[in-house]
């Protein structure tokens, strides 16, 4: 129970502070060493690419190999 609580908590810090870089929404969800993460994009730079990366990797200790990032 407690990794699921962490993987919650980490869940909603990456989702506002990826929101707190100008994307209108972002959803985000961990499963133990993955993410995937949704955001609403007409399509990401580099820059923005790498921003995410760390973001989650700083929350959730995820390497940006285990990471995911969608947009709708």
């Amino acid at each position: 129970m407690g990794a699921l609580a962490e993987d919650m908590e980490a869940e909603a810090n990456v989702e506002t502070l990826v929101m707190s870089k100008g994307f209108e929404q972002c959803v985000a969800v961990i499963n133990g060493d993955a993410a995937s993460i949704v955001v609403k994009s007409d399509g990401l730079i580099a820059s923005q690419i790498s921003q995410i990366n760390e973001i989650v990797y700083e929350q959730a200790g995820i390497s940006p190999v285990n990471i995911r990032i969608v947009t709708k």
